[in-house]
């Protein structure tokens, strides 16, 4: 299967699936936290989608959906000092470590 590269700079993005589970009855939190550190992230330098999702079936669990232009732009705004927008009370919320797939957006409804 040959796949067609979208806009200039598109091959360069990065992609992430983040599963958060929180600790037992604190799902709700850790998405409101959550939903702060996005707010954080709005008009960051190359982040081109931060969505927070609510598991269905798992209230302690809240996936991240991430797009960045590259993975320097990911690097740079997850490694800043995000105190301010909650990254400190994310980590105290967590059960145990998240788990990350990395991913090589190829386009579609909502990127560019």
């Amino acid at each position: 299967m040959t796949v067609e590269q979208g806009p200039a700079g598109s091959s360069n993005r990065i992609g992430r699936y983040v599963r958060m589970v929180a600790q037992p009855g604190q799902g709700g939190a850790l998405a409101a936290t959550l939903l702060r550190v996005a707010e954080g992230l709005r008009g960051a330098p190359g982040c081109e989608l931060y969505v927070i999702n609510a598991s269905p079936d798992e209230p302690d669990t809240v996936w991240v959906t991430e797009v960045w232009s590259d993975e320097a732009a990911s690097d740079r705004a997850l490694s800043s000092d995000l105190g301010d927008v909650g990254i400190g009370e994310v980590l105290e919320l967590l059960a145990g470590p998240p788990e990350l797939v990395d991913l090589t957006p190829l386009g579609g409804p909502g990127l560019n």
